[in-house]
Order: structure tokens, then sequence, then C-alpha cells
């Protein structure tokens, strides 16, 4: 079993680059961090610091340590901030977290002195945050269950489908599944589950539609399909400055519903001490 203190010792004498130096920033003994680290590599039965004359370095065995020390230490003060309620970590997918959680976070603070931090990344990250205990919520576009986690959806976000001002399409007031057939697709963020939903909305038609290219973000696609490099179907909200400047045409789907079910997830159940309920009331 690791010792935790012998760990943010070693990870000191690395980051400060000497033993002296970790011994000024911990305040401790010198002789105290030399002790820990001595006892950090007897109990993993490895080297995992080399001295040079520029300061101390990894051993290679110290560089496959380093990033899960480092996570260790983040998930200690993460217990630990859970256990005294003091912080709330809130993960969102690229969509929800561009488009959406600016305006959720102002009417939160509004209200609440805590000031959440927040991270952004791809659906399948965020929800690997949220059960690795790095975050407290997590804002997603998909929900697979997994066990020890639940999700309730918080809001439904109409999907459609956009042009540049200068395609054909942009006169008109709506297309339909069929018009969509056989024409490539710009995708944006991968596992943000947009093409699933279409297929299970579409049927047959849906299983016809085909991905040009995937760039990435939906930033990305939104100057291609301005750009006149192609089209593509997007959460509504994440446009609406843009048809609203006129720089893009939003069109939806008729004869089908296209919408998008977001979902906020966290641990079941949810700790009593934990400021996660209070977001989860203010997204209601």
């Amino acid at each position: 079993m690791l010792n935790l203190h012998h760990v943010e010792t070693w990870l000191a004498v690395l980051a400060t680059g000497g033993f002296q130096e970790a011994s000024r920033r911990l305040g401790l003994a010198q002789s105290t961090v030399s002790q820990h680290v001595q006892k950090l590599e007897a109990s993993l039965r490895a080297p995992l610091v080399e001295r040079h004359g520029t300061g101390c370095r990894p051993t290679p065995q110290g560089k496959a340590l380093l990033p899960h020390a480092e996570a260790l230490l983040r998930l200690s003060r993460r217990a630990e901030e859970a256990v005294n309620g003091g912080r709330l970590a809130i993960g969102a997918s690229g969509n929800v977290g561009t488009y959406l959680l600016p305006d959720l976070l102002r009417a939160y603070q509004a209200t609440n002195a805590t000031s959440p931090q927040v991270e952004i990344g791809t659906n399948p990250y965020v929800i690997d945050r949220l059960e690795a205990g790095e975050i407290d919520l997590a804002l997603v576009e998909w929900w697979e269950a997994r066990p020890g986690l639940t999700a309730r959806a918080w809001r439904r976000e109409p999907l459609v489908v956009i042009v540049g001002p200068d395609h054909p399409w942009s006169t008109w007031k709506s297309v339909t599944p069929g018009d969509l057939v056989g024409r490539p697709l710009l995708g944006g963020e991968p596992g943000s589950g947009t093409g699933r939903l279409l297929r299970e909305a579409m049927g047959a038609t849906g299983a016809n539609l085909g991905i040009d290219r995937q760039l990435g973000s939906t930033e990305a696609v939104k100057r291609a399909v301005r750009a006149g490099i192609g089209i593509s179907i997007v959460m509504a909200c994440s446009v609406t400055d843009e048809v609203h400047a006129k720089l893009l045409v939003a069109l939806p789907i008729k004869d089908i519903d296209l919408t998008k079910t977001l979902y906020a997830a966290h641990r079941y159940p949810l700790p009593e001490t934990t400021l996660a309920d209070g977001f989860i009331a203010a997204l209601a």
C-alpha cells in the first residue's frame, strides 16, 4: 500500500528539482524528505529518482509512476472535499459546456456563493471522470447506465440541419429525411451520440446517412458549413448567434421529432455533503 505522504514528497522533489528545495516547500527536514523517497522506492521495489548536475529527474520506473502518483493526490484532495462539502466540480460534454453551461453557471452563481470548477471534454471522457470520482456532476449528451452512477434528463434540445447562406437550401423552411439521403454530412465531436440518434429517429433512412468527415468540434463544423464545404446536423442552441447574424441557416427536419435529451449524471446515492444537488435543482 502506497503512503500518500511519501508520494507527495517524491512529487515535490521532482517539481522543485532537488531534496533541499522540496524540504523547504514542504516544511520538512531534508533527512525526512530522503526517508520518504527511500520508503516509497522500497515499497515499489524500484528506483524512482536520478540525481543529475541540473537536479533530480524520474527514472524510467518513476516516469511510469508519475501520472498515477498525481492522480492519487488529486483523488485524495477530492476525498477530503467530498467529506467537507467544500467544492463542486462539474464536467460537461463539448456542446453542453460551450453553448449551455455559461448561462447555467451565471444563474447558479447569482444565488450561490460557490463558484464551481468546470472541465469540458468529450461525452465518454466526462463520464469516465465522474466514474473516477474526479467530478461531482456530468452534463452529457447521451447516457448509458454504469454501476454506482445515475442520470436524470434535464433538457430536450432540438437538432437542426445547417447550411451556408449561399446554399440552395438556404431559402427553404425545412428539409425532409429524404432530402438528406446521399448528401454527406460534416461530423463534429466524436461520441456525442448524434449519429445514433439520427439512426433511431429516421429508421431505414437514417442508416443511409453518411459522415463525409469528422471535424472534431461543432465550432469547426460551423466554420466549414459557412465556407460552403458541406452541411451538418447540430443542436439548435449551438447556432443561435450565427442564425441571428445570417451567417448560417438552420432548417428543422419535417415528419420526425429530432431532439436530443441532455442528462445530468452523478453518483448514486448522492452524498449529503456534496453541493451537486443545488446545481441539479438549478437545472430544473
